[in-house]
């Protein structure tokens, strides 16, 4: 069966790890299109309820601190490759993002709603990098969650941090997607 390209894309599309991922990363301009691609996700009420940070080159030095620091703070017995580990995931990557989760709570559309149309965003976004020949992944964790670096984002309150997007160019395939049986998510009403 012949699909179309965007179709194709979609099917191939995978998460990569960072370790898999270098140089180089998206220009300006590609990064623009997969924000362009983000923005076009369904989002009732076009309240945009989520934004992006961009760490440029000159600030992964201070998100590589904030990151260790982090660390630190929860695992007061980090060893030497927990600190190094912690700060190469704000420098191993050529593009690295924030996405940011920003719902509006008196907005007539509900928060669920606005929640779904974030994820829509997050998930065109990383599909973007794969159709323009990149490797991306989103990381979260309980990184997310600790309020100094939230405060040191410039993450709002009532604003959740919600992951981390890595994006680069393949230096290592990743290894094949597990399948997975559709009908574990697709099933027929029987009223």
């Amino acid at each position: 069966m012949s699909t179309d390209p965007l179709l194709s894309s979609m099917l191939a599309r995978r998460s990569v790890s960072p370790r898999r991922l270098g140089p180089p990363g998206p220009s300006a301009a590609q990064l623009a299109l997969m924000v362009d691609a983000a923005l076009r996700a369904p989002d009732h009420g076009r309240l945009l309820p989520w934004r992006l940070i961009d760490f440029g080159d000159a600030q992964r030095a201070g998100l590589a601190q904030l990151f260790e620091d982090e660390k630190r703070r929860r695992t007061p017995d980090a060893t030497a490759q927990d600190i190094e580990r912690a700060r190469a995931h704000a420098t191993q990557t050529p593009t690295m993002l924030a996405f940011v989760v920003r719902p509006q709570p008196d907005a007539a559309v509900p928060l669920h709603e606005q929640w779904l149309a974030a994820g829509a965003a997050l998930g065109q976004l990383v599909l973007a990098a794969h159709a323009t020949g990149f490797g991306a992944i989103v990381l979260s964790g309980e990184r997310c969650q600790d309020d100094i670096l939230r405060q040191a984002l410039g993450i709002a309150p009532g604003e959740t941090l919600a992951g981390f997007v890595s994006i680069g160019t393949l230096i290592a395939s990743p290894p094949p997607a597990p399948h997975v049986d559709r009908e574990r998510v697709l099933s027929d009403w029987k009223p």
